[in-house]
Order: C-alpha cells, then sequence, then structure tokens
C-alpha cells in the first residue's frame, strides 16, 4: 500500500475510535494508536503488529480486485483474504526469523546487482524512469533496496534447507509419464505459408476473387506460391508470402481452419474472406497426432515433479521452524484460520491468485511444457517483489515496478498529547 492510502486507513481507524470513545482530549487518538500498534504475531525475536496486518490485508485486497476472473472466485478471494495475509506475515516472519538464526547477510553489492538486474528485467532505462517508478509504487529507493534484502535473505534460507530435500528419481518420472501418458499428446498439426489479396488496393470484390482464383491455377500448375504473387506483391495488390509454421486445432480462425485443414500436401485453399482481403493459404507439410517419447518430456515432468515436491517439503519445513520457534499469534478474527494451506502455493493448494508469502528458488530453466498444460506464469512472489541477481523476475510495462508489498514490522508511534 502506498503510503497515503495507509494514512488514509490509519486515520479512518482513529477516527471511528474517537467517535466511539467521545471527547476525551489526547484519550482516543492514543488508545486507536495502541491499538494499532498492538503486536498480533511474534516468531521469536520478529513481530509484526496489527497495523502491519492492515497494510498487508489491503494490498492483498488491492490485488484481488486488480484481477479480471470470475465474480464467485473473487468473492471467495476476499472471503480468505485476512487468512492470506496474516499467513503471509507468519511465513515471512519464520523464514526471517530463521535466516537470523544462520546469520544469513545480503551484502550491498548483491543488491545493487538485483536493482540493477530488476530495472532490466522490468525495461528500466534511466534514473528518470527508476524514480517515476519508485514514486508510482509509493517507495523510496532505500525502501525498495531493503525488501530485496529481506527477500534475498528468505529465498536463501529455502535455497539452503528446503532445496536439498527435492530429490526426483528417473523411475518417478517414468511412472509419471506412464501414468500421464495422454498429457505428452501432440495434436495433428498443418505447416501453412499465406498470402491475402487485398482489398485496400483492389475495392472490387469480383476484381479480388478474379486474382484469387489466378493465384490458386498457377500454383496448382506447379509454380511456387511466391512466384505466382510476385508481379501483384509488387504492384501492392498483395502482401507478401508469410511463413505461418505449424499450427494445431484452434490455432486459426475457424474459417481459415476450415478451409485448409482436409487439404492435401502443396495445395491452396479457396479463397477466404478476412481481415484486409481474400486470404490464400498453402499446406506445406502435415504431422499426425503422436504420443511423444519420453526423452523428449522427461525435463518438463521433471520440473513439475520439483515443484511439487518443493512446494511439500516447503509445507514440512514451515511447519518444522513453528515448533522450533516461540509463536504467539494473536490474529484478528477473520485471520484466525490462518494455518490452514500453511506452505502451499497460493494459486493453487490454497487461495487462487493471492500473492504468494514464502520466495522460492526458480525452477529449472529452459524446462519445457508439457502438452496440454498451460505454460507456468512467473510466481506471484516474482511479479510482486523485486528481481534476484540471478534474473528472477518478469518483465512488465517498460519503467513500472511491480506494486510494494509490506515486507516488515513497522509499528507506528502513538500520536504526542496536546
Amino acid at each position: 500500500m502506498r503510503p497515503a492510502a495507509a494514512r488514509i486507513l490509519a486515520a479512518a481507524l482513529l477516527l471511528v475510535l474517537v467517535r466511539a470513545l467521545g471527547p476525551f482530549p489526547g484519550l482516543a487518538p492514543a488508545l486507536a494508536a495502541a491499538m494499532l500498534n498492538r503486536v498480533v504475531l511474534r516468531v521469536n525475536d520478529q513481530i509484526a503488529t496489527l497495523y502491519d496486518y492492515e497494510l498487508r490485508r489491503a494490498e492483498f485486497t488491492k490485488e484481488i480486485l486488480r484481477r479480471e476472473q470470475n465474480p464467485e472466485l473473487r468473492k471467495e478471494e476476499l472471503k480468505q483474504v485476512g487468512e492470506a495475509a496474516f499467513r503471509a506475515m507468519f511465513e515471512e516472519l519464520l523464514l526471517d526469523s530463521r535466516a537470523e538464526q544462520l546469520a544469513i547477510t545480503v551484502g550491498d553489492k548483491e543488491v545493487e546487482a538485483a536493482v540493477a538486474q530488476m530495472r532490466q528485467n522490468f525495461g528500466i532505462k534511466s534514473d528518470e524512469e527508476y524514480a517515476a517508478a519508485l514514486a508510482q509504487n509509493g517507495l523510496t529507493d532505500e525502501q525498495l533496496r531493503a525488501q530485496m534484502r529481506r527477500t534475498m535473505r528468505m529465498r536463501e534460507v529455502m535455497s539452503k534447507e528446503i532445496q536439498s530435500r527435492v530429490k526426483i528419481k528417473e523411475e518417478d518420472l517414468r511412472r509419471y509419464y506412464r501414468k500421464n501418458i495422454e498429457q505428452f499428446r501432440l495434436p495433428e498439426q498443418v505447416q501453412l505459408r499465406e498470402v491475402v489479396v487485398l482489398e485496400a488496393a483492389t475495392p472490387a470484390a469480383e476484381e479480388r476473387s478474379s486474382l484469387a482464383a489466378a493465384i490458386r491455377k498457377e500454383v496448382a500448375a506447379g509454380k511456387p506460391l511466391a512466384d505466382a504473387v510476385a508481379q501483384d506483391a509488387a504492384k501492392g495488390r498483395t502482401g507478401k508470402v508469410t511463413e505461418l509454421g505449424w499450427v494445431s486445432p484452434g490455432d486459426l480462425d475457424k474459417s481459415l481452419e476450415a478451409a485448409v485443414w482436409k487439404l492435401p500436401v502443396n495445395s491452396v485453399s479457396e479463397p477466404v474472406a478476412g481481415r484486409g482481403g481474400l486470404h490464400l493459404l498453402q499446406v506445406i507439410d502435415r504431422r499426425p497426432s503422436r504420443i511423444q517419447a519420453f526423452n523428449e518430456v522427461s525435463a518438463a515432468i521433471q520440473a513439475k515433479e520439483q515443484d511439487r515436491v518443493f512446494t511439500e517439503e516447503t509445507a514440512k519445513y514451515l511447519v518444522e521452524l513453528e515448533h522450533k520457534s516461540l509463536v504467539v499469534a494473536d490474529p484478528p478474527a477473520e485471520a484466525a484460520g490462518f494455518r490452514r494451506n500453511l506452505g502451499t502455493k497460493t494459486g493453487e493448494e490454497s487461495i487462487p491468485g493471492l500473492p504468494a508469502a514464502a520466495p522460492r528458488p526458480p525452477a529449472t530453466p529452459g524446462a519445457a511444457v508439457a502438452p496440454g498444460e498451460v505454460k507456468p506464469q512467473l510466481p506471484d512472489d516474482a511479479k510482486n517483489l523485486p528481481a534476484s541477481p540471478t534474473g528472477e523476475g518478469g518483465i512488465q510495462k517498460p519503467g513500472t515496478l511491480p506494486p510494494p508489498k509490506p515486507t516488515s514490522p513497522s509499528p507506528i508511534p502513538p500520536p504526542s498529547r496536546q
């Protein structure tokens, strides 16, 4: 939450208390501030206050409302946002406390490298753009660096103490492959190239149809498509030949797909009216549906299984940390169930789409995506936090930073008595 929004929230809470307690000069504001400073969570020497919780809850709420999603899903997420926000604080305090115990430090040079990498990832080219992006997110350079330093420390804890637990055997990968064999089926594909008889250069529909028919006739007689359209392309009556590559069912507009899907190799489709004019598509080659061999998908399976095991081990590790730590939790009523799904990945096992609490090392670089799966998106913690020096983090709109997220206890002092 930006500082202005935080001040509005604090002021609103103070106003409610002042109205409730009546006109006792100095007493109501002091009591209100004391309530905001009430410690709601302690993990060893780390604390978080009600104020920290309210900031985190507001950030999570804003993120939910910002996303485009099913209204029922949004409603469910908003119902559980208190638990998610408190759980995020709890997991971070557990990791932060463990980082202190392990004496993990992040030097200024590492933070500087992370800042440089972040600026590159987010397309921030100048100091002016950087300052504007910080201001847009209600951050100072010092605050951002503090967030990055803490996040990097937590990542180091996860890497040291959880990554070694993630052990995947080849026999496990093969078992997954056999059990989920249809996941690795490639659909039938056709390789296409296209040319468009341009409507702008040939306004008369009859003339466009005649030109398209002439092109098809020349290709049918054995002439390459590029040669068949060369003169008309030079005159601007057609576009240049475009290689569309391999396409699967559903990749094309329905009318184009219907025109080409059953065509023999090297033949050209009937003209199809579309954007810009009449479209002619030539089938270059075909691939039948097939199941990929294990060696083609083993890297994707390994990445998926590593991700699953890492999630399971993270949940176990956080429970172990809690048992070894001095924990005093006094959450607000709506966050009382924060231990549910502790250590699970937000967006899957727990509440879909909320910012993840515990940062984790990136998956195996370069791993392929299994057919039928959605290509994995950047984890939410990488979207909401600066990138690490290793390049973790996504590319957003140039000149913008990910939304800030409160990452450290920051109790506000009570106002001075007048």
